[in-house]
Protein backbone atom coordinates (compact mmCIF):
# COMPACT_ATOMS: atom_id res chain seq x y z
CA UNK A 1 0.00 0.00 0.00
CA UNK A 2 1.00 3.13 -0.43
CA UNK A 3 0.87 5.96 2.40
CA UNK A 4 0.84 9.45 1.63
CA UNK A 5 2.74 12.05 3.44
CA UNK A 6 2.29 14.65 0.61
CA UNK A 7 -0.76 15.82 2.84
CA UNK A 8 -1.57 16.87 6.65
CA UNK A 9 -4.10 16.13 8.82
CA UNK A 10 -5.76 19.23 9.87
CA UNK A 11 -5.25 19.19 13.16
CA UNK A 12 -7.27 22.06 14.84
CA UNK A 13 -9.53 21.25 17.31
CA UNK A 14 -8.38 17.78 18.09
CA UNK A 15 -7.49 18.67 21.45
CA UNK A 16 -3.35 18.70 19.89
CA UNK A 17 -0.80 21.08 22.01
CA UNK A 18 1.08 21.69 18.89
CA UNK A 19 -2.26 23.17 17.34
CA UNK A 20 -4.65 24.02 20.18
CA UNK A 21 -2.72 24.86 23.29
CA UNK A 22 -0.63 28.11 21.66
CA UNK A 23 -0.34 29.42 25.72
CA UNK A 24 1.85 26.29 26.22
CA UNK A 25 4.41 27.62 23.76
CA UNK A 26 4.00 30.39 25.15
CA UNK A 27 5.22 29.74 28.70
CA UNK A 28 8.33 28.76 26.74
CA UNK A 29 8.82 31.69 24.27
CA UNK A 30 6.68 34.56 25.36
CA UNK A 31 5.41 36.69 22.59
CA UNK A 32 5.30 33.54 20.18
CA UNK A 33 3.47 34.12 17.05
CA UNK A 34 0.99 31.51 16.65
CA UNK A 35 -1.67 31.68 14.35
CA UNK A 36 -3.77 30.08 11.68
CA UNK A 37 -1.44 31.06 9.27
CA UNK A 38 2.48 29.82 10.78
CA UNK A 39 3.92 27.19 9.97
CA UNK A 40 4.71 25.22 12.92
CA UNK A 41 7.98 23.39 12.97
CA UNK A 42 9.02 24.02 16.81
CA UNK A 43 7.95 20.43 18.15
CA UNK A 44 8.71 16.35 17.01
CA UNK A 45 5.59 16.20 16.77
CA UNK A 46 3.73 14.86 13.05
CA UNK A 47 1.36 15.75 10.90
CA UNK A 48 1.05 12.94 8.86
CA UNK A 49 -1.87 10.61 8.97
CA UNK A 50 -0.60 7.48 11.28
CA UNK A 51 -0.56 3.92 9.62
CA UNK A 52 -4.06 2.81 8.91
CA UNK A 53 -3.42 -0.58 10.57
CA UNK A 54 -3.27 1.74 13.64
CA UNK A 55 -5.98 3.30 13.26
CA UNK A 56 -8.26 0.72 12.68
CA UNK A 57 -6.56 -1.41 15.88
CA UNK A 58 -7.66 1.58 17.92
CA UNK A 59 -11.53 1.67 16.15
CA UNK A 60 -11.60 -1.50 17.51
CA UNK A 61 -11.07 -0.54 20.74
CA UNK A 62 -13.74 2.14 20.73
CA UNK A 63 -15.78 -0.31 18.96
CA UNK A 64 -15.90 -2.14 22.36
CA UNK A 65 -17.83 0.73 24.26
CA UNK A 66 -16.03 0.37 27.56
CA UNK A 67 -12.91 1.86 29.02
CA UNK A 68 -11.37 -0.16 32.08
CA UNK A 69 -8.77 -0.25 33.76
CA UNK A 70 -5.97 -1.96 31.70
CA UNK A 71 -2.41 -3.27 32.27
CA UNK A 72 0.41 -4.05 29.97
CA UNK A 73 0.90 -7.46 31.02
CA UNK A 74 -3.14 -7.81 30.33
CA UNK A 75 -2.07 -7.80 26.52
CA UNK A 76 -0.17 -11.38 25.79
CA UNK A 77 1.14 -9.67 22.20
CA UNK A 78 2.37 -6.38 24.25
CA UNK A 79 5.91 -8.41 24.93
CA UNK A 80 6.38 -10.06 21.69
CA UNK A 81 5.61 -7.64 19.54
CA UNK A 82 8.37 -5.64 21.11
CA UNK A 83 10.68 -8.84 20.74
CA UNK A 84 10.07 -9.24 16.91
CA UNK A 85 10.57 -5.77 15.90
CA UNK A 86 13.70 -5.78 17.73
CA UNK A 87 14.68 -9.17 16.07
CA UNK A 88 13.82 -7.98 12.25
CA UNK A 89 15.20 -4.54 12.51
CA UNK A 90 17.91 -4.73 14.28
CA UNK A 91 19.02 -8.35 14.57
CA UNK A 92 18.93 -8.36 18.36
CA UNK A 93 17.40 -10.73 20.87
CA UNK A 94 15.15 -9.16 23.52
CA UNK A 95 13.87 -11.61 26.88
CA UNK A 96 10.41 -10.76 27.65
CA UNK A 97 11.34 -10.31 31.29
CA UNK A 98 14.03 -7.22 30.73
CA UNK A 99 10.88 -5.51 29.06
CA UNK A 100 9.40 -2.75 31.80
CA UNK A 101 6.68 -0.50 30.96
CA UNK A 102 7.07 3.11 31.15
CA UNK A 103 4.95 6.10 30.28
CA UNK A 104 6.88 7.59 27.82
CA UNK A 105 11.12 7.48 27.37
CA UNK A 106 11.22 10.57 29.37
CA UNK A 107 9.69 8.53 32.38
CA UNK A 108 12.23 5.45 31.94
CA UNK A 109 15.02 8.33 31.76
CA UNK A 110 13.48 9.89 35.14
CA UNK A 111 13.14 6.97 37.01
CA UNK A 112 17.18 5.59 36.18
CA UNK A 113 17.76 9.18 37.85
CA UNK A 114 15.46 8.72 40.76
CA UNK A 115 17.01 4.95 41.13
CA UNK A 116 20.87 5.52 40.85
CA UNK A 117 21.40 8.51 42.43
CA UNK A 118 20.91 10.49 45.07
CA UNK A 119 19.49 14.84 45.07
CA UNK A 120 22.04 17.24 44.84
CA UNK A 121 24.53 14.53 43.14
CA UNK A 122 25.05 15.03 39.03
CA UNK A 123 23.81 13.80 35.89
CA UNK A 124 25.47 13.97 32.83
CA UNK A 125 24.47 15.46 29.81
CA UNK A 126 26.35 16.06 26.06
CA UNK A 127 25.14 19.13 24.87
CA UNK A 128 23.43 20.26 22.60
CA UNK A 129 20.13 17.52 23.65
CA UNK A 130 16.97 17.31 24.06
CA UNK A 131 15.53 20.05 26.79
CA UNK A 132 13.65 17.99 28.58
CA UNK A 133 16.28 15.87 30.16
CA UNK A 134 17.71 19.11 31.44
CA UNK A 135 14.13 19.40 33.37
CA UNK A 136 13.63 16.58 34.51
CA UNK A 137 17.45 16.52 36.25
CA UNK A 138 16.54 19.62 37.91
CA UNK A 139 13.08 18.17 38.56
CA UNK A 140 14.47 15.20 40.87
CA UNK A 141 16.39 17.96 42.98
CA UNK A 142 20.01 16.90 40.70
CA UNK A 143 22.48 18.96 38.84
CA UNK A 144 23.21 18.65 35.03
CA UNK A 145 27.35 17.75 34.69
CA UNK A 146 27.78 18.63 31.03
CA UNK A 147 30.23 17.19 28.24
CA UNK A 148 29.78 19.24 25.40
CA UNK A 149 30.08 18.13 22.19
CA UNK A 150 32.75 18.82 20.00
CA UNK A 151 32.00 19.92 16.01
CA UNK A 152 34.29 18.74 13.86
CA UNK A 153 34.99 18.27 9.99
CA UNK A 154 30.74 18.50 9.57
CA UNK A 155 29.59 16.92 12.40
CA UNK A 156 29.39 16.65 16.02
CA UNK A 157 31.53 14.11 18.37
CA UNK A 158 32.08 12.99 21.58
CA UNK A 159 34.70 14.53 23.92
CA UNK A 160 36.38 11.43 25.03
CA UNK A 161 38.91 13.03 26.98
CA UNK A 162 35.58 15.14 28.78
CA UNK A 163 33.80 12.20 29.35
CA UNK A 164 36.37 10.35 31.40
CA UNK A 165 36.87 13.18 33.36
CA UNK A 166 33.20 14.14 34.16
CA UNK A 167 33.01 10.16 34.83
CA UNK A 168 35.58 10.17 37.12
CA UNK A 169 33.81 12.57 39.70
CA UNK A 170 32.29 10.62 42.02
CA UNK A 171 28.92 12.76 42.86
CA UNK A 172 27.99 12.01 38.95
CA UNK A 173 25.98 8.70 39.33
CA UNK A 174 24.19 8.47 35.83
CA UNK A 175 24.88 9.34 32.06
CA UNK A 176 21.89 9.93 30.02
CA UNK A 177 22.48 9.53 26.03
CA UNK A 178 20.61 10.38 23.18
CA UNK A 179 20.72 8.08 20.58
CA UNK A 180 20.07 8.91 17.92
CA UNK A 181 21.57 12.68 19.33
CA UNK A 182 18.30 15.34 19.68
CA UNK A 183 18.75 17.78 18.15
CA UNK A 184 22.12 17.11 16.06
CA UNK A 185 21.05 13.72 14.55
CA UNK A 186 23.92 11.65 15.62
CA UNK A 187 23.86 8.11 15.26
CA UNK A 188 26.38 6.70 17.44
CA UNK A 189 28.46 3.95 15.78
CA UNK A 190 29.01 0.40 17.59
CA UNK A 191 32.76 1.58 18.40
CA UNK A 192 31.60 4.82 20.42
CA UNK A 193 28.95 3.13 21.73
CA UNK A 194 30.72 0.30 23.48
CA UNK A 195 33.35 2.96 24.62
CA UNK A 196 31.23 4.77 26.14
CA UNK A 197 29.79 1.85 28.05
CA UNK A 198 32.97 1.29 29.39
CA UNK A 199 33.97 4.68 30.08
CA UNK A 200 30.61 4.66 32.71
CA UNK A 201 30.75 1.23 33.92
CA UNK A 202 34.57 1.23 34.96
CA UNK A 203 33.69 4.97 37.18
CA UNK A 204 30.78 3.35 38.27
CA UNK A 205 28.48 5.50 36.20
CA UNK A 206 24.81 4.20 35.07
CA UNK A 207 23.80 4.67 31.76
CA UNK A 208 20.42 5.26 30.37
CA UNK A 209 20.19 5.72 26.56
CA UNK A 210 17.06 6.84 24.99
CA UNK A 211 16.46 5.46 21.77
CA UNK A 212 13.12 6.76 20.98
CA UNK A 213 14.41 8.11 17.68
CA UNK A 214 16.16 4.62 16.54
CA UNK A 215 13.75 3.67 13.77
CA UNK A 216 14.12 7.16 11.97
CA UNK A 217 17.87 7.01 10.39
CA UNK A 218 18.76 7.91 6.86
CA UNK A 219 19.25 5.72 4.37
CA UNK A 220 22.62 3.45 4.22
CA UNK A 221 22.90 4.40 8.13
CA UNK A 222 22.33 1.83 11.10
CA UNK A 223 20.76 2.07 14.23
CA UNK A 224 22.81 0.02 16.41
CA UNK A 225 21.01 -0.74 20.18
CA UNK A 226 23.20 -0.24 23.11
CA UNK A 227 22.49 -3.06 24.54
CA UNK A 228 24.02 -4.79 21.00
CA UNK A 229 27.57 -3.61 21.99
CA UNK A 230 28.85 -5.07 24.90
CA UNK A 231 28.90 -8.28 27.27
CA UNK A 232 28.64 -6.90 30.30
CA UNK A 233 25.41 -4.90 30.49
CA UNK A 234 25.31 -4.34 34.43
CA UNK A 235 25.05 -0.97 33.84
CA UNK A 236 23.33 -0.22 30.96
CA UNK A 237 19.34 0.65 30.61
CA UNK A 238 17.63 1.42 26.95
CA UNK A 239 14.49 3.32 26.45
CA UNK A 240 12.58 3.49 23.44
CA UNK A 241 9.18 2.93 22.41
CA UNK A 242 6.14 2.96 19.57
CA UNK A 243 5.99 7.27 20.08
CA UNK A 244 8.07 9.04 17.82
CA UNK A 245 8.47 6.38 14.79
CA UNK A 246 4.93 6.06 14.36
CA UNK A 247 3.92 9.17 15.40
CA UNK A 248 1.67 8.06 18.53
CA UNK A 249 3.38 11.17 20.92
CA UNK A 250 -0.29 11.44 22.67
CA UNK A 251 -0.59 7.48 23.31
CA UNK A 252 2.13 8.05 25.98
CA UNK A 253 3.59 4.44 25.54
CA UNK A 254 7.16 3.23 26.06
CA UNK A 255 9.28 0.85 27.52
CA UNK A 256 12.61 0.22 29.56
CA UNK A 257 14.78 -2.79 28.16
CA UNK A 258 16.94 -4.21 31.50
CA UNK A 259 19.13 -7.03 30.95
CA UNK A 260 20.74 -6.80 34.07
CA UNK A 261 18.42 -8.81 36.53
CA UNK A 262 20.44 -7.01 39.80
CA UNK A 263 20.17 -3.43 37.40
CA UNK A 264 16.36 -3.94 37.13
CA UNK A 265 15.39 -4.79 40.34
CA UNK A 266 16.75 -1.52 41.46
CA UNK A 267 15.20 0.38 38.74
CA UNK A 268 11.64 -1.16 39.21
CA UNK A 269 11.96 -0.86 43.36
CA UNK A 270 8.92 2.01 44.33
CA UNK A 271 8.33 2.85 40.47
CA UNK A 272 4.89 3.42 39.86
CA UNK A 273 4.24 3.41 36.53
CA UNK A 274 0.89 4.44 34.97
CA UNK A 275 -1.31 1.56 33.75
CA UNK A 276 -1.52 1.87 29.61
CA UNK A 277 -4.82 2.89 28.33
CA UNK A 278 -6.34 0.15 25.75
CA UNK A 279 -5.70 2.72 22.96
CA UNK A 280 -1.83 3.20 23.74
CA UNK A 281 -1.62 -1.06 24.07
CA UNK A 282 -3.60 -2.14 20.73
CA UNK A 283 -1.58 0.98 18.76
CA UNK A 284 1.71 -0.17 20.33
CA UNK A 285 0.91 -3.61 18.94
CA UNK A 286 -0.10 -2.75 15.81
CA UNK A 287 3.15 -0.17 15.31
CA UNK A 288 5.20 -3.33 15.63
CA UNK A 289 3.06 -6.30 14.15
CA UNK A 290 1.04 -4.67 10.77
CA UNK A 291 2.61 -0.82 10.10
CA UNK A 292 6.23 -1.92 8.99
CA UNK A 293 5.59 -0.88 5.29
CA UNK A 294 4.48 2.64 6.65
CA UNK A 295 7.66 3.04 8.88
CA UNK A 296 10.19 2.34 5.37
CA UNK A 297 7.99 4.91 3.02
CA UNK A 298 8.63 7.55 6.10
CA UNK A 299 11.77 6.96 5.84
CA UNK A 300 12.33 7.36 2.06
CA UNK A 301 9.79 10.66 2.38
CA UNK A 302 12.20 12.25 5.23
CA UNK A 303 15.20 11.50 3.44
CA UNK A 304 13.96 12.93 0.45
CA UNK A 305 12.30 16.21 2.38
CA UNK A 306 15.22 16.80 4.56
CA UNK A 307 17.78 16.40 1.49
CA UNK A 308 15.55 19.62 -0.73
CA UNK A 309 14.86 21.31 2.42
CA UNK A 310 19.32 21.11 3.22
CA UNK A 311 19.96 21.94 -0.03
CA UNK A 312 17.23 24.98 0.22
CA UNK A 313 18.97 26.57 2.60
CA UNK A 314 21.97 26.13 1.46
CA UNK A 315 20.82 28.25 -1.52
CA UNK A 316 18.70 30.93 -0.09
CA UNK A 317 20.33 31.10 3.59
CA UNK A 318 23.68 30.76 2.44
CA UNK A 319 25.06 31.77 5.76
CA UNK A 320 23.17 29.34 7.92
CA UNK A 321 25.54 25.97 8.69
CA UNK A 322 23.55 22.74 8.51
CA UNK A 323 23.73 19.46 7.52
CA UNK A 324 21.69 16.21 6.84
CA UNK A 325 21.37 14.65 9.98
CA UNK A 326 22.19 10.65 10.29
CA UNK A 327 19.03 10.00 11.97
CA UNK A 328 15.72 11.70 13.39
CA UNK A 329 13.88 13.98 11.75
CA UNK A 330 15.31 17.64 13.62
CA UNK A 331 17.42 19.75 11.86
CA UNK A 332 20.27 21.64 13.88
CA UNK A 333 20.88 24.71 12.21
CA UNK A 334 23.55 27.64 13.07
CA UNK A 335 22.27 30.74 12.14
CA UNK A 336 25.36 32.70 13.54
CA UNK A 337 26.93 33.31 10.56
CA UNK A 338 24.22 36.47 10.19
CA UNK A 339 25.30 37.72 13.36
CA UNK A 340 21.94 38.97 14.63
CA UNK A 341 20.79 38.29 18.40
CA UNK A 342 18.84 35.31 19.30
CA UNK A 343 15.69 37.97 19.83
CA UNK A 344 16.54 39.29 16.24
CA UNK A 345 16.15 35.98 15.09
CA UNK A 346 12.72 35.35 16.61
CA UNK A 347 11.80 38.68 15.24
CA UNK A 348 12.54 37.81 11.59
CA UNK A 349 11.64 33.82 11.66
CA UNK A 350 8.76 34.29 14.01
CA UNK A 351 7.38 37.46 13.54
CA UNK A 352 7.92 38.35 10.24
CA UNK A 353 8.11 35.08 8.55
CA UNK A 354 5.29 33.09 10.21
CA UNK A 355 7.44 30.09 11.54
CA UNK A 356 7.82 28.88 14.39
CA UNK A 357 11.18 26.68 15.22
CA UNK A 358 12.63 26.47 18.62
CA UNK A 359 15.84 28.48 19.98
CA UNK A 360 19.20 26.48 20.27
CA UNK A 361 19.52 27.98 23.61
CA UNK A 362 16.61 25.56 24.97
CA UNK A 363 18.55 22.21 24.59
CA UNK A 364 21.93 23.86 24.83
CA UNK A 365 21.75 27.06 27.47
CA UNK A 366 25.59 27.71 27.13
CA UNK A 367 26.37 27.60 23.17
CA UNK A 368 23.15 26.96 22.05
CA UNK A 369 22.67 31.48 21.18
CA UNK A 370 22.44 31.41 17.85
CA UNK A 371 21.05 27.99 16.71
CA UNK A 372 17.12 26.89 16.27
CA UNK A 373 16.21 23.69 16.11
CA UNK A 374 13.84 22.73 12.67
CA UNK A 375 11.43 19.36 13.04
CA UNK A 376 10.72 18.41 9.44
CA UNK A 377 7.00 17.17 10.56
CA UNK A 378 5.31 18.18 7.87
CA UNK A 379 4.85 18.05 4.12
CA UNK A 380 8.07 18.89 1.89
CA UNK A 381 5.95 21.64 0.17
CA UNK A 382 5.31 23.38 3.98
CA UNK A 383 8.73 22.87 5.12
CA UNK A 384 10.38 24.11 2.02
CA UNK A 385 7.68 27.57 2.07
CA UNK A 386 8.85 28.29 6.03
CA UNK A 387 12.39 28.02 4.39
CA UNK A 388 11.44 30.46 1.88
CA UNK A 389 9.83 32.74 4.06
CA UNK A 390 12.39 33.22 6.36
CA UNK A 391 14.44 33.77 3.42
CA UNK A 392 12.35 36.12 2.38
CA UNK A 393 12.60 37.63 5.77
CA UNK A 394 16.21 38.22 5.95
CA UNK A 395 16.24 39.67 2.76
CA UNK A 396 13.71 42.37 3.44
CA UNK A 397 15.54 42.97 6.55
CA UNK A 398 19.22 43.36 5.26
CA UNK A 399 17.67 46.03 2.53
CA UNK A 400 16.03 47.54 5.64
CA UNK A 401 19.38 48.25 7.07
CA UNK A 402 21.11 49.46 3.56
CA UNK A 403 18.80 52.28 3.48
CA UNK A 404 19.24 53.26 6.90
Amino acid sequence: MKHDFDHAVKRFGTYSMKWDDDDFFRIITPNLRLDKDTIRLNLADMDFRCAPSIARAMHRVADFENFGYTTASSAPEYKPSIIGWYHRRHGVEIKPEWIVHSNGALDGVQQTILAFSQPGEGVILCRPIYRNFTSVIQQTGRHVANCQMLYKNGRYEMDWEGLEQVCAQPENKVFVLCSPQNPVGRVWTREELARIAEVCRKNGVVVVSDEIHSDIVRKGVKHVPIIDVVEDLSNIIMVSGTNKTFNLMGLHFAYSIIPNDALREKFQAGYESAMPTAFALAGMIAAYNESEDWVDQLNDYLDDTIAAVVEAIREKLPKVRTYIPEGSYVLWLDFSGYGYSTALLMELINQRANVALQRGAAHDPDQGGGFMRLCVTAPKATVLEAVDRIAKAFREYEKEEKTK
